[in-house]
């Protein structure tokens, strides 16, 4: 959880800018609470149904 938000910012970015990237540490931290935690942690923390979604492609994507 602290991994996640650690990077937060690097999120916001990633949707704002729609050209940034997410480091691998970000992207990993996004797997494991999508995969091994609580799918919907994303959402808790205010992010949409769909920007969880898209996080995931991307991080699963990535590795």
């Amino acid at each position: 959880m602290t991994e996640l938000r650690s990077c937060t910012s690097e999120i916001i970015l990633f949707f704002l800018d729609g050209e940034s990237y997410l480091t691998l540490d970000c992207c990993r931290a996004v797997r494991v609470i999508t995969h091994s935690c609580w799918p919907t942690m994303l959402s808790a923390l205010g992010f949409t149904a769909e920007e969880a979604d898209v996080l995931r492609g991307y991080c699963d994507a990535e590795s």
